[in-house]
């Protein structure tokens, strides 16, 4: 189904309706894509940052994208957006990998959570419409 998009050139504003995980090298990371192209994940969809281009992209402060940019970072600041932010360009500054997965619904957001934490995953955040949530490495989502 596709390969996922590396280092895509644009904003990496607020990625609603995706479950992001930290994960350390190039090994978990290509072993999740495939356990997750098993669970029906469609991989042409998913969004990965690596390396310095990576967190030039995800442009922590806005600076690369004008004011909007700078503005919207602002307001992710001033909320618990700005910590995920911040966790997410430290990991990519030590050479991890940052992974974007779209996700339908409460099981699909569990069984994805559940596939990147198997493979290492962490900083795991499901950004849903009005919320995001954090799994801390032992949270579970419940039937």
């Amino acid at each position: 189904m596709g390969q996922p998009r590396m280092n895509e050139e644009r904003f990496y504003l607020y990625p609603m309706k995706r479950v992001a995980a930290v994960l350390d090298n190039k090994e978990r990371y290509t072993a999740a894509c495939h356990q997750l192209e098993q669970a029906g994940i469609n991989l042409s969809r998913v969004n990965v940052l690596k390396g310095p281009e990576g967190q030039r992209l995800l442009d922590s402060k806005g600076t690369s994208h004008g004011l909007y940019g700078r503005f919207m970072r602002g307001l992710q600041h001033g909320g618990y957006e700005g910590e995920t932010v911040a966790a997410h360009s430290a990991a990519l500054s030590q050479g991890k990998w940052l992974i974007f997965v779209p996700v339908r619904g409460k099981d699909e957001a569990r069984r994805t959570v559940d596939i990147l934490r198997s493979h290492g995953g962490s900083d795991i955040f499901h950004f849903r419409r009005w919320a995001v949530q954090f799994f801390p490495p032992t949270y579970r989502l419940m039937p």
